[in-house]
């Protein structure tokens, strides 16, 4: 029975889209923007990822110890590195090998590019690709990133917090998360100590990087002990370790290296107050999920497969819809727009909340694993299949795209007050 169950819960995961909010950048810059509305930071300069880690080399090892020992200790699926993974700086001689050395004790793809550039948010949709974006990701297939307009910096460039956080916040959907299990062919992965892909398909990029960028904290616990395999997640691990070293960066005078850790780290908590990204089945009890797989063993395929597309098409269009809604609030400034509201305004509440790293998953997560079932309801009673257009303002469907992200505006903002210290 439990291999059954295990049956129907890997084809959902292997389907599922791999994005949560897939338009972070234009998220962020208004939340961010009306955050800082009545005192904006000022500019920080640009430096290279090089530059900062030559500087602050020594430091930087004791940040990434401490955030392994994090990691080991909240995850057990989450050993400590193995020994030549260590940042030991010391031993290397040309500044500009500090930054795959970084890479590799992070346990990120280690030929990411932190190159220095801002993405223009408020620029339109971009007929021929940006020169830039060869030098930000390594994706083969760069999907709407084409479209986007990337703007070169110099080191020493002045450029502003927003800017920098906002650009920043896409980045780990880049490339940072891919390939980093033993499965995904990749060399690094087969050192990292992820062990094999839990789920989402090892042999794509976007893929690769799904256990990074999801947090299924509140299944049943039932669902957890069928189907263990939905615990083995990182996200908590990424958010502490990039906080930790954009604290750092911002204690040592480096506020660029702190505005941009942090956007790092607030791609994973915003990724988590997606519904799809906190509960694999809203509204689709364990029963249920038992029965499409029983039907399916004696050959009545077709309820496993509505169950796939269903789970999916709710995914995508949400992912689908608010990425163009957003770019189409931002270019033709519409500000009385339910969602820009949303996201402007900050909720009622307090901006306090964090206390400790416990808030990811007691509260971020299940905030949205909460929110989860009552979304999905009044998504599937629109009857809308997937994304083809934008409706117009008082189309249902804002309203519950404006309530989920609320609750993202909300939690970037406790962020925020938190750990922006420059």
């Amino acid at each position: 029975m439990k291999s059954k169950t295990l049956i129907i819960f890997t084809v959902i995961i292997f389907s599922l889209p791999c994005f949560a909010w897939s338009n972070h950048a234009g998220l962020t810059y208004i939340i961010l923007k009306n955050y800082w509305k009545k005192s904006p930071p000022a500019n920080v300069k640009a430096e290279s990822l090089a530059n900062f880690l030559n500087k602050e080399k020594e430091g930087i090892k004791a940040v990434l110890t401490d955030a392994d020992e994090y990691g080991a200790k909240l995850l057990p699926h989450c050993p400590k590195p193995d020994i030549s993974l260590v940042f030991h700086p010391e031993g290397i001689k040309k500044k500009e090998d500090l930054v795959p050395a970084f890479f590799r004790a992070l346990r990120v793809f280690p030929h990411h590019k932190p190159s220095l550039y801002i993405q223009s948010v408020l620029s339109p949709p971009q007929n021929i690709q940006s020169k830039e974006l060869v030098n930000i990701t390594t994706l083969k297939d760069k999907g709407r990133l084409v479209s986007e307009k990337f703007v070169a910096l110099t080191e020493g460039a002045n450029v502003s917090p927003l800017d920098v956080v906002a650009t920043a916040v896409d980045e780990p959907d880049y490339d940072l998360d891919f390939y980093l299990f033993t499965d995904n062919d990749s060399e690094f992965g087969k050192i990292y100590g992820f062990g094999t892909q839990p789920f989402g398909d090892p042999r794509f990029e976007y893929s690769s990087q799904a256990p990074f960028h999801m947090g299924f904290f509140h299944e049943s616990s039932l669902t957890l002990t069928v189907a263990g395999f939905l615990k083995r997640t990182y996200p908590e691990y990424r958010i502490y370790q990039f906080t930790k070293l954009a604290e750092y960066a911002f204690k040592t005078g480096h506020t660029y290296w702190g505005y941009r850790f942090s956007g790092w780290a607030l791609h994973y908590i915003q990724d988590l107050t997606q519904p799809y990204h906190s509960s694999v089945l809203p509204r689709v009890g364990f029963g249920k999920r038992m029965g499409v797989q029983l039907l399916s063993i004696i050959g009545i395929d077709s309820p496993k497969a509505n169950m796939v597309e269903y789970v999916v098409n709710r995914h995508s269009l949400i992912e689908e819809y608010q990425y163009n809604l957003v770019r189409e609030i931002l270019l033709n400034k519409k500000e009385d727009h339910p969602v820009y509201t949303a996201l402007s305004v900050a909720p009622e509440k307090n901006l306090d909340a964090w206390k400790d790293f416990n808030y990811i998953r007691d509260v971020v997560s299940k905030e949205a694993y909460t929110t989860a079932e009552d979304a999905d309801l009044e998504i599937e009673h629109l009857n809308i299949i997937k994304y083809e257009s934008l409706y117009p303002i008082e189309h249902p469907l804002n309203g519950i795209i404006a309530k989920l992200l609320s609750n993202t505006s909300y939690h970037t903002r406790v962020y925020a007050k938190t750990f922006f210290r420059p």
